[in-house]
Order: structure tokens, then C-alpha cells, then sequence
């Protein structure tokens, strides 16, 4: 009877793996909806909202991003902050919402504390507040997005840069004076300081690398983040976190930004100063 019942309780989670699909596409694209109807949509349907921001200074891409229980709760393991958020892009020019698939960036970020159909959930709750979402071509394969990385000698995940080390109240202290007006949100992931999720909106002109690479578009990765806990601050690195975000781009596409990745850390660095 023991084993019976054990084998019933393991078959929800047998399925759940077994129907994992070969590739995790990156984004939805949805029915265009304003800003303002946005967020009132995703508050309908239990998601957070921290706050927005129009990419590169333009009101024509702005990003909605938002928070969940269960975004939060697993962003509360150590070095797993930048998991708790996740981003809406509302293109005015194209007249379309471009939406981050939750289940790609988790699988990316928790790698193995990732559990089949965890973003199930989310997922579902955007259908509901924004209708239907259709897969976009921007995809990797599933099994790779654990370790995903873009080619060999480049970034994993946990490769964060650190941009400033000393006490974390400390740190968020300086942070919120020097970015005073470019914080986009702050989000305490502990409820005790020990560990915050910042998201800032980077200066112009590194932002404006969406225009070379012709991702306006598509740039639901700012505004950029960075994670204070345990005495330090990380950003995720640059070349892996435009690569993850940007599947389809080439070499040759990276290569006409390839100051970005030191201009972002050069920026966090200043404002930890």
C-alpha cells in the first residue's frame, strides 16, 4: 500500500518533467495594451507591479516590470535575487507587448533549484490578464538554459561582476543617493535588508545600444539590475545576460557593442562611489 501510494504521489511530478519541451522560447508577444491598462491588468491578476521605464529616454518602449509570491520566494535563496522579477515590454510603435516567458528566465537564473512547472502558474496569470501569448522565434533549447552560456571562454550565470563590496546597508545607502531619480524599483527580497533587488535605469547613451543591434523592440532586459546581499554588489554579466536575452543575435551583431558589457559595469561602479 506504502509503495502504491508513493507511486501515485511521484506520478503529477513524472508528467511534469516528462513534458518539458525540447526549447523554452524567451518572450510572448500580446495584444497591445497601454501602459496605465497594463498595469491595472496585472494587479487584477495577482502580480506586483514595482515600476516602469521607457528604454533609452523613448515613451515608445516602455518596460513594465513586475513581482509575484512565487518570483520572490525563490529569489530568496542566496545568489537566486535576480529571479524575482520579470518584464513586460509595451512597444507604442509596433503596437505590441512583448512579454518575458518566466519558465525561460527561471530555468536560467535558479538553474538546478528550478522545478518542472514552477512558472506554470505565472504564466497562466498573464493569459488571463493580457489574452493570448504567442511564443516569438527568440528561443534556446530547454536542457541548455541551465548552464547556458554563449560560446566557450564566455559568461555563465553565477560569472556576476561585482560592483562594490562593503556593508549592504551601507551600499544601499550610497546607491540611492548617487542614482537618486534612475532607481526604478527597490525590492527587499528578505524583509530585513539583507538582501535587495535594485532596478536602475542606466544613462542614455549605454542604453542606446538597443538602436545598434536594432532591439527597441524586443529590449525587455532593463532596466538593469542589481542585487545587494552579504556585503556585496553583483550585476549579472553583461555578455551573458544580452546574449540569454537576444538568442538569435550573431558574433558579428555582438561586436558593435562591445564596449557595453564595461560601460554597464562602469556605470554600477560609479554609483557605489
Amino acid at each position: 500500500m506504502r509503495k502504491l501510494l508513493f507511486g501515485w504521489m511521484m506520478l503529477p511530478l513524472l508528467a511534469a518533467g516528462s513534458m518539458a519541451a525540447k526549447t523554452t522560447p524567451a518572450s510572448f508577444t500580446a495584444d497591445y495594451l497601454g501602459v496605465k491598462a497594463v498595469k491595472q491588468k496585472l494587479a487584477e491578476n495577482g502580480l506586483e507591479v514595482l515600476g516602469t521605464h521607457a528604454v533609452a529616454g523613448s515613451n515608445a518602449y516602455t518596460v513594465v516590470v513586475y513581482t509575484a509570491p512565487i518570483l520572490k520566494k525563490a529569489a530568496q535563496q542566496p545568489r537566486r535575487g535576480f529571479a524575482a522579477v520579470q518584464r513586460i515590454l509595451v512597444d507604442a510603435n509596433a503596437r505590441q507587448l512583448v512579454v518575458n516567458n518566466p519558465e525561460y528566465y527561471l530555468r536560467a537564473f535558479l538553474q538546478k533549484d528550478y522545478r518542472e512547472g514552477m512558472a506554470q502558474p505565472l504564466v497562466q496569470a498573464l493569459e488571463k490578464a493580457l489574452g493570448k501569448l504567442a511564443p516569438t522565434e527568440d528561443e534556446l533549447k530547454t536542457k541548455k538554459l541551465e548552464k547556458y552560456h554563449f560560446m566557450i571562454g564566455m559568461p555563465h550565470y553565477g560569472d556576476f561582476v561585482r560592483v562594490a563590496k562593503g556593508d549592504t546597508a551601507a551600499l544601499c545607502k550610497k546607491l540611492e543617493a548617487n542614482a537618486k531619480g534612475r532607481i526604478v524599483f527597490k525590492l527587499d527580497l528578505n524583509g530585513d535588508g539583507s538582501s535587495v533587488l535594485y532596478g536602475v535605469a542606466l544613462p542614455k547613451e549605454i542604453e542606446q545600444f538597443n538602436e545598434k543591434l536594432g532591439t527597441m523592440g524586443s529590449s525587455q532586459l532593463l532596466p538593469y539590475t542589481v542585487l545587494v546581499e552579504n556585503g556585496e554588489a553583483d550585476i549579472l554579466h553583461a555578455k551573458y545576460y544580452l546574449a540569454l536575452s537576444f538568442p538569435r543575435l550573431s558574433m558579428t551583431e555582438f561586436m558593435r557593442i562591445m564596449s557595453i558589457p564595461n560601460d554597464i559595469r562602469d556605470a554600477f561602479k560609479a554609483d557605489f562611489q
